[in-house]
């Protein structure tokens, strides 16, 4: 397969994010319009693309393209995590190889260079017009010819840190919000398993991220229920009892506080092709992923 190929002159991105499954979790079947590239990070289970399929273990991403229809089976004794974002693209009528020829499957080693890019299009998915696209076309336009040409490399990506207290209490949050259902948790929890008190953790909380460790649990159930209801075939019931919110009312209420939108309609406005709002916690909530940190936003 020679190299370099034409450059692509269009190319957009969309719906970028981070799901968790619990266990016996399906999603689909689905006819996709567009290109995806889906990352396992943990779990996995049985795919299906068309007539292909694929068992999908830690380390494996895939790319499903348009008009292919995709169906997911995890397993069912574990939790399954994975990364996934869609995008499209004019493809040069020539110098690339044919769509039908490119792999659906990669199952890397610990020194590839997709699972970096990976996350830096998760960290850039955020950002505000036209700086987001203009970064992700670049980053995208690499991985795709990477994962074709299976020309892999390392690029490592250093992060910066919150205050150690913070960055303890963060991963408490997010192994407990993994859980299915997940443990209820205190600022007084927090703050024991941090080895400050409950003040000078909520201190260091409003200083680092503008928000109380009391938000930062609501918005990480609320972020999972929010990527259950865009990708599985749980019911809203059932979404919301795998983030913690055992009162279906409750969930529904409090959903709609965060994103101005019923569940039911949230869920009908994705599968219609519109672009997932997030709550604050995002960035946040999956630690093996690089991060970067803004300046704290002041009330």
């Amino acid at each position: 397969m020679s190299l370099p190929w034409p450059p692509i002159h269009t190319l957009r991105v969309r719906g970028a994010d981070v799901t968790v499954y619990p266990p016996g979790a399906t999603f689909g079947p689905r006819r996709n319009v567009d290109y995806e590239f889906v990352w396992i990070i943990e779990g996995g289970g049985a795919i299906h693309f068309d007539q292909h399929a694929i068992v999908a273990r830690p380390g494996t991403i895939l790319l499903c393209r348009p008009g292919m229809t995709d169906r997911y089976e995890w397993g069912d004794q574990d939790r399954t995590m994975h990364a996934f974002f869609h995008f499209d693209f004019e493809l040069p009528r020539r110098g690339w190889p044919r769509p039908a020829a490119w792999p659906l499957a990669r199952v890397l080693s610990s020194d590839d260079v997709l699972r970096p890019l990976f996350r830096y299009v998760l960290a850039v998915a955020p950002l505000p017009e036209p700086l987001r696209s203009s970064l992700l076309r670049t980053c995208v336009d690499c991985m795709l010819r990477s994962f074709i040409s299976g020309k892999l490399l390392l690029a490592p990506e250093p992060h910066a840190r919150l205050p150690a207290p913070v960055e303890q209490s963060l991963r408490i949050i997010h192994e407990a919000t993994l859980r299915a259902p997940p443990h209820g948790i205190t600022i007084a929890q927090l703050a024991r398993g941090a080895h400050v008190s409950p003040e000078h953790l909520s201190r260091l909380f409003r200083q680092s991220l503008n928000l109380t460790p009391r938000d930062c649990v609501r918005f990480a159930k609320i972020e999972r229920a929010a990527t259950l209801l865009r990708r599985s075939n749980l019911t809203i019931k059932e979404a919301a009892e795998s983030a913690g919110f055992p009162n279906p009312f409750y969930f529904s209420r409090v959903f709609h506080q965060t994103f101005k939108t019923p569940p039911s309609v949230y869920r009908e406005l994705i599968r219609k092709g519109g672009v997932p709002r997030h709550t604050p916690m995002m960035r946040f909530l999956h630690p093996k992923l690089p991060r970067t940190f803004p300046a704290a936003r002041r009330a």
